[in-house]
């Protein structure tokens, strides 16, 4: 609820969650279909991404800023 807040609170042009805890669930789960969402770990989650590790998340991220 709070992040369906946070978004409701202007239009953004770039949206990304990321989490590696079943916690993470219901964030992926109520972000816009325009989002990023990324699991960090194990596979089967609502998120749209995986990757294997935080190390490859950190990669990722890197290369954003390239």
């Amino acid at each position: 609820m709070a992040a369906q807040d946070w978004l409701g609170q202007q239009k953004w042009d770039f949206v990304l969650a990321a989490g590696d805890d079943t916690t993470d669930e219901d964030l992926f789960a109520a972000m816009p279909r325009m989002a990023y969402t990324i699991k960090v770990g194990s596979t089967g989650s609502r998120a749209r991404l995986h990757v294997p590790t935080v190390a490859a998340f950190v990669d990722l991220l890197e290369a954003f800023g390239r």
